[in-house]
């Protein structure tokens, strides 16, 4: 009996721990829509119960591969569909890098695609999810490998996000 009593007093301990600890945390995309947006008046985001975003340092893996001409394809998405919320720059420099690299590519990717555009998440083809996550990659200086990025869940969690800052 008075084992199970140290245990719950402990747990209790741990929740209050966690639950008044200041962590770090920031909005992952930080996408706001505004009245005046292209794609229209706010709308609530639907709620996706199987998202996850672990943290997690995938510093061993190799970088993720784009071709830049899924980046080229993904520039142009970005900028039909992302650009009308995000603001120049968001998503490109210190912020990004800070919050991004050396994590898995699959993480950003499946963030992305549950989440955007605002209006319709999860709208979009997979490969405009890829392309707009290589263009992304490119403007964050990642160098370019020899393959596209690929909707194959594998190979995506065996890569990281290699970006930096100049």
């Amino acid at each position: 009996m008075r084992a199970s009593r140290w245990i719950v007093l402990g747990c209790g301990a741990l929740v209050a721990a966690c639950v008044t600890a200041a962590p770090n945390v920031r909005t992952p995309l930080g996408a706001q829509l505004t009245p005046d947006s292209k794609t229209g008046p706010q709308v609530p985001l639907r709620f996706d119960p199987t998202a996850k975003v672990i943290l997690s340092n995938a510093s061993n893996l190799p970088p993720a591969s784009y071709s830049a001409a899924q980046a080229t394809r993904g520039e142009k998405i970005y900028e039909e569909t992302c650009g009308t919320c995000h603001q120049p720059g968001q998503l490109v420099g210190q912020t990004f890098v800070e919050s991004w690299n050396d994590r898995r590519v699959w993480v950003f990717y499946s963030l992305v695609r549950a989440t955007m555009p605002l209006d319709k998440p999860g709208g979009m083809k997979d490969q405009e999810y890829l392309d707009v996550v290589a263009y992304l990659l490119q403007a964050n200086h990642a160098a370019p490998g020899r393959d596209s990025l690929a909707a194959d869940t594998v190979a995506m969690r065996g890569a990281k996000i290699a970006v930096k800052f100049p």
